[in-house]
């Protein structure tokens, strides 16, 4: 089975990696080790998840959006369908889903076909928005369902736009 999924990612040249957790976590680590006054190199098991699941925030809360709009692919090796009823139910986080589902990544296989073009052009957009509405969250906390609510109407916003632009 493992040498069918990596046989499929060689396959499609589409297959990319859309967003990783580990790209803030250095900066996670260091928020980390400041907030808390540790350094690096005593950090246990158990701090190292806490700065995994506060890397991953970011990538968690685009993972909610995609779930809860069914834009995850079906068809993908990390769609996990009880995964996401838990997820859209609200009972696990992104961060779970993520964690348990998608190895900590993002592939464009794992979203929806008809979605693709509009991550093309809206993720930075996404993550502009990211970076100037949630500046204080980035890489220093956790997925949080409300704070998923305070953007989820903007993200679906940028939807909204896009849908009207590609129309026209």
């Amino acid at each position: 089975m493992v040498e069918h999924s990596e046989t499929k990612k060689e396959e499609s040249q589409f297959d990319f990696s859309r967003d990783r957790t580990d790209y803030f976590f250095y900066q996670a680590l260091v928020f980390y080790c400041e907030e808390n006054n540790i350094p690096s190199e005593k950090l246990s098991k158990s701090d190292m998840l806490e700065i995994s699941k506060r890397a991953a925030f970011h990538l968690s809360i685009f993972v909610a959006w995609l779930a809860k709009h069914d834009f995850l692919n079906p068809q993908s090796d990390g769609f996990n369908l009880k995964g996401i009823q838990k997820l859209k139910n609200e009972t696990i986080t992104g961060t779970d889903y993520l964690f348990k589902h998608l190895d900590k990544k993002l592939y464009s296989t794992d979203i929806s076909d008809i979605l693709l073009p509009f991550i093309s052009g809206f993720y930075e957009d996404f993550m502009d928005f990211y970076y100037t509405v949630l500046v204080d969250d980035v890489a220093r906390t956790e997925f949080d369902w409300k704070i998923y609510h305070l953007v989820e109407d903007d993200i679906d916003e940028m939807f909204s736009q896009y849908q009207t632009h590609i129309r026209q």
